[in-house]
């Protein structure tokens, strides 16, 4: 199954409202987890590492419409917390198998 890079970036009150959305993003995600389809996903950070200022996906999907309706229901795009999402292809080169 392809590969696709979900990136998303916070809005101005991202930092806000990721607290009370988060519970409800990782439930989204957790049953394409439970399925293997989920190879790496955690938030990206400002410069001081601490601060989070997006997320990144990268899971496997059917298609590229199939990976971008999974962005789009994510309660992160829902409610707010990103203002802009990129939903790339993406191949994996390593670690290598």
């Amino acid at each position: 199954m392809p590969l696709f890079a979900i990136t998303g970036t916070d809005g101005p009150d991202g930092l806000a409202k990721r607290p009370s959305v988060r519970p409800r993003h990782l439930e989204h995600l957790r049953p394409i987890s439970q399925a293997g389809r989920v190879v790496v996903a955690g938030p990206l950070f400002a410069d001081d590492g601490k601060t989070p200022r997006g997320s990144l996906i990268v899971l496997e999907a059917a298609s590229l419409e199939e990976a971008r309706a999974l962005a789009a229901r994510d309660p992160y795009v829902v409610e707010g917390v990103f203002a802009s999402v990129d939903v790339r292809p993406f191949a994996k080169v390593f670690p290598e198998a």
